[in-house]
């Protein structure tokens, strides 16, 4: 059996419209060649096209989150892992060392910004803590990494959010619990935790 066959024009024209854009390709780039072109930049959106090509769309994971809702500090999980496996054990630690509990914070998933943002505005954290790239990137809305975000605040509806290493990418490369244990001292000193009485 021919998978590739179909009994009806739909399929037939959605083979033809890809073997037509494969083709107007082909010349393209056999164009710039012929100009001496030696490579070429792809935007994000057609490196993305590209990279995610046969693959199947799955919905996005829900949004979940957990704790107290008025918790002056709001950490933002870009794994969704909260305090399970090995990560999350790490995450108890980086959280004892502030002097806080798990359930002294309000943690949610990097899935959906808009609640996210109700959050905030409703509840008017203290602070935030973006642990990993994807929560970074979702709450600054950009693309920037965050080696170049972490180590200072950035406002977010004027509360003030903490990039830094996700627990996982901790455990990976342990030289960098340095840099976040100086970004948790921040947020520490920015929210009077700094003055807890050991």
């Amino acid at each position: 059996m021919d998978i590739f066959k179909g009994n009806d024009t739909q399929n037939s024209d959605c083979g033809h419209g890809v073997v037509q854009a494969l083709n107007a390709l082909s010349q393209f780039l056999k164009f710039q060649r012929s100009l001496g072109s030696q490579s070429m930049t792809l935007g994000r959106d057609a490196f993305h096209i590209l990279n995610t090509w046969g693959t199947p769309s799955w919905p996005p994971p829900p949004f979940t989150a957990q704790g107290p809702e008025d918790a002056r500090i709001v950490l933002v999980d870009s794994e969704g892992t909260f305090f399970n496996g090995q990560p999350g054990s790490l995450l108890v630690k980086m959280l004892s060392a502030m002097h806080l509990a798990p359930s002294d914070v309000y943690i949610c998933n990097a899935v959906d910004n808009a609640l996210l943002t109700r959050h905030i505005l409703t509840h008017k954290p203290s602070a935030v803590v973006a642990l990993g790239e994807q929560a970074c990137r979702m709450i600054k809305g950009t693309d920037e990494p965050l080696i170049k975000v972490r180590g200072h605040f950035f406002q977010c509806h004027k509360v003030p959010v903490m990039a830094t290493h996700h627990p996982s990418v901790l455990m990976e490369q342990p030289a960098l619990k340095r840099q976040a244990w100086d970004d948790l001292k921040q947020v520490m000193a920015c929210t009077g935790l700094d003055r807890h009485d050991s």
